[in-house]
């Protein structure tokens, strides 16, 4: 059943005349105020959508380790502020070639798939079906984050809020007997979990998405104190919401020298057009009066940034990616740094394959690789 949306048009059009949109969208004219403007911004990106709590984990271990093909792979893990523990991956080549390692945050999508988060994209031993048929659809059957451990880097994988080792209990959800039936039951559950949490995170005046990137920038601050990483060459890269997640902690995390979003850049007004009903972690409150996502990308520029699009994709249109390109490319031409942002489109659907895998490696590399990375 397909959403009619000319009412909430009607309503966007409305507020959009009597108050206005998109005040702090940036005025390329105004190079000589950048400073000044993208302080402004992210003052407001911080007041919309991070909880007033701060950036600091508890408690963290590194809780068992094993060498697989070379790489050593950490489970880690750390307390919260506000409870609970997040579990992770640190993973990085057993033989370095240098003391300090270029290091990239590998951040998880969503898909409908919370009772994984950081399995998605890292390499787990005796992995059930639903995991690998999961990785064989999204992914092209690679633990994309193990893959870049391979290459030289250090890579740190963290379930985030609503996924894995951070997911919401339900009961009796251990009591079905096959693993692949208790996922795939939590899974189909998880949507209501979602709502449930939206509406209680609004009474408090906090966001699922803002309660992820605040989630994130924790787990920056993890790498950055880990004696293998050099604080000076650190990346991020994720797909669809791992990729909303990569531009949010690149716009927001001052060491992210270099960025990869895929699969997750358009403009809001043509998702909301065609009535694509996104996850509550698309959306960060009040944001239409201040900006959209390819205004974002100010907060991160001059430095690297890499978009991936998919002109077959299905939940991010085509005609929002092209006016989210233009204009996150205006930005950096603003700048005097187009070399610095390469936006790629694909022939391909909402995915995040071996091809694509490799060119955001391949850029991640040459970016913090560079001694000159801003």
């Amino acid at each position: 059943m397909n959403i009619v949306v000319d009412d909430i048009l009607n309503l966007l059009s409305y507020f959009e005349k009597r108050y206005g949109f998109h005040a702090l969208s940036w005025n390329l004219n105004k190079v000589s105020e950048l400073n000044v403007f993208k302080e402004k911004l992210r003052q407001k990106l911080l007041e919309l959508l991070l909880p007033n709590i701060p950036v600091e984990f508890r408690n963290a271990s590194i809780d068992s380790s094993v060498i697989y093909d070379d790489v050593v792979i950490e489970k880690i893990s750390y307390g919260l502020p506000y409870g609970g523990k997040s579990e992770g991956f640190f993973m990085y080549p057993r033989k370095r070639v240098s003391e300090k390692l270029p290091a990239v945050l590998a951040l998880h999508d969503h898909g409908g798939f919370k009772y994984f988060g950081k399995e998605k994209i890292a390499f787990v031993s005796n992995e059930p079906e639903i995991l690998r048929s999961y990785k064989k659809s999204f992914y092209g059957g690679r633990s994309w984050a193990f893959e870049l451990a391979k290459k030289g880097f250090a890579v740190l994988a963290i379930d985030v809020f609503l996924f894995g080792s951070r997911r919401i209990g339900v009961v009796d959800e251990t009591s079905i007997g096959d693993v692949n039936e208790v996922v795939k039951r939590y899974n189909e559950a998880s949507y209501r979990i979602e709502n449930f949490v939206a509406k209680v995170l609004s009474i408090i005046g906090v966001s699922i998405l803002g309660l992820i990137v605040y989630e994130d920038l924790v787990s920056l601050k993890y790498l950055l104190s880990r004696d293998e990483v050099d604080p000076n060459r650190i990346g991020s890269c994720g797909a669809s919401l791992g990729g909303l997640r990569s531009l949010l902690l690149a716009a927001l995390g001052n060491n992210v020298k270099c960025s990869v979003v895929a699969v997750a850049m358009s403009t809001i007004d043509e998702i909301i057009k065609r009535g694509i009903e996104h996850a509550w972690t698309l959306y960060v409150p009040s944001m239409l009066k201040y900006f959209d996502f390819p205004d974002l990308a100010l907060l991160h520029a001059p430095k690297p940034l890499m978009i991936q699009y998919c002109k077959q994709d299905a939940i991010f249109p085509y005609e929002g990616q092209l006016k989210a390109h233009n204009k996150i490319l205006s930005i950096y031409k603003s700048l005097g740094a187009e070399h610095n942002y390469h936006g790629v489109f694909y022939e391909k659907p909402h995915i995040f394959d071996v091809e694509m895998q490799e060119d955001a490696f391949s850029w991640l590399s040459k970016c913090l690789s560079r001694e000159d990375v801003q």
